[in-house]
């Protein structure tokens, strides 16, 4: 196998560690979808395409260009020497190609391996959810009207098919996993405010998305993993549709040897059914990163918003008086002081002989404790299980009673723990088991002087 860099430019991703990096993407950008035609299939005209830069820095004439280029005799100052310059730059560092095309014109080409990165940072840059819709429906039915006309074809596209939702399903957990380390490593980037947005609103379009939905309910792999491994196995035990396959291979691949191409049939059909067979647990997998991570969410949102005389509301109000002030004396909090060993037997503690407890009866006294006592202590143990996913579902049936959806606005919030409910009502609209789910409208509203997303929350049967 080549080595990466014998097919790209050694110097290619320096364009995206320069100090001009912003401007280098966009740049790019612009050309890759100046010339994202069939007509032109990634190859411009030189002149269009300076012109294209050109416009981009007329309309950002404070955008200067760090010289990172060697060869460059002065810095470019105008709109038209930079477009210059950054096209020079991409060709030196391998993103562009330039052709002389007679009559004095010239055009630019985008490389293959150009093509494929540009596509990976665009996706990356849009967030582009990936799609799972209608995938697993499309390998049932390519291989439930499997065929030797067109099989060794129809095998290969339901492998194809079959390795894309894998790759899929596992870039999503992966991007679960992100969200979770930014909320469970990036303390210091993560107030209040943008914890809800990044979960509420980035976290739900990324994960929550429909196509997703559609896996879990019409798409779901249940339906549809049972028919697409019996149609495997017949494939797999009838020798003459093996031996035809085989015989297709040797000759579209054009193999020599024929255990080779009847190997690479077995590898596909055993591929698909490997992966339908463990992709139930993947999935399961996916809903449980997702578990964690709301978890992990819910509990910060209820330690940022604790106010209470308990040790987390203590530590929480204390925490933030060290953090505001810069140039603390934290002397007056810790008495710090070094602490040496003096000897390797300092610290040694003689091994004693383990004594069998033998327990006592314990007496209680029903006056020692009091009934306002019992009764703080009744209303402590209410408040800490109302936090439960059991409890937020029974108080959202219990909000519904006999409608089917209420709006978040008509909740009313009269105190701390109402609005906590609230949060939760939200987090947990998605979990397994849950009687309800939401839908955001889209609208602002504004309950008991707090403004928030307006959503309706519906019954569901779980």
């Amino acid at each position: 196998m080549a080595h990466l860099f014998e097919t790209i430019h050694s110097s290619f991703f320096s364009v995206l560690a320069s100090p001009n990096r912003k401007t280098y993407v966009d740049c790019i950008f612009i050309i890759y979808h100046a010339i994202d035609t069939i007509e032109d299939a990634f190859q411009g005209d030189r002149e269009y395409i300076i012109q294209r830069l050109t416009d981009y820095f007329d309309d950002q004439p404070g955008t200067e260009l760090v010289d990172d280029d060697e060869d460059q005799v002065e810095p470019a100052r105008t709109s038209r020497q930079k477009a210059l310059h950054v096209i020079n730059v991409l060709k030196k560092n391998g993103w562009l190609g330039e052709e002389e095309l007679g009559d004095y014109k010239t055009s630019l080409n985008l490389f293959d391996y150009t093509i494929q990165i540009i596509d990976v940072l665009e996706s990356v840059a849009n967030f582009t959810q990936n799609e799972y819709t209608g995938e697993i429906f499309a390998v049932y039915s390519l291989l439930s009207s499997f065929s030797l006309d067109e099989g060794i074809g129809v095998l290969e596209q339901a492998y194809q098919k079959t390795h894309d939702i894998i790759r899929k399903l596992k870039a999503l957990k992966a991007n679960i996993y992100r969200y979770y380390y930014d909320i469970t490593r990036k303390q210091s980037k993560h107030d209040l405010q943008k914890l809800l947005e990044k979960l509420l609103i980035e976290y739900k379009q990324n994960f929550f998305d429909s196509a997703y939905y559609n896996l879990k309910t019409t798409d779901s792999l249940p339906r549809y993993k049972r028919v697409i491994l019996e149609s495997i196995s017949t494939i797999q035990n009838n020798e003459p549709t093996m031996e035809r396959l085989a015989e297709s291979v040797l000759k579209l691949k054009r193999m020599e040897d024929y255990n080779e191409a009847f190997h690479y049939v077995e590898d596909r059909l055993r591929f698909i059914a490997d992966s339908f067979t463990a992709l139930e647990h993947l999935v399961l997998a996916i809903d449980r990163k997702n578990e964690q991570y709301i978890s992990a969410a819910a509990a910060k949102i209820l330690f940022f918003t604790n106010r209470s005389d308990d040790i987390e509301g203590i530590f929480n109000r204390l925490f933030k008086i060290v953090l505001s002030q810069k140039n603390m004396d934290y002397a007056s909090f810790f008495n710090l002081f070094n602490a040496r060993n003096l000897d390797t037997q300092s610290l040694y503690n003689q091994r004693r002989a383990r004594i069998e407890t033998v327990p006592e009866e314990l007496v209680y006294d029903d006056d020692f404790i009091s009934d306002t006592l019992k009764q703080e202590k009744v209303r402590a143990l209410l408040k800490n299980s109302i936090y439960t996913k059991k409890e937020i579902d029974q108080y959202v049936r219990l909000l519904l009673r006999d409608r089917n959806h209420i709006e978040a606005a008509e909740i009313p919030l009269e105190t701390q723990e109402d609005y906590i409910k609230l949060i939760l009502i939200f987090l947990y609209s998605k979990s397994i088991g849950m009687h309800y789910d939401v839908e955001l409208t889209g609208r602002e509203c504004n309950n008991n002087f707090i403004t928030f997303q307006n959503f309706l929350i519906k019954g569901v049967v779980a």
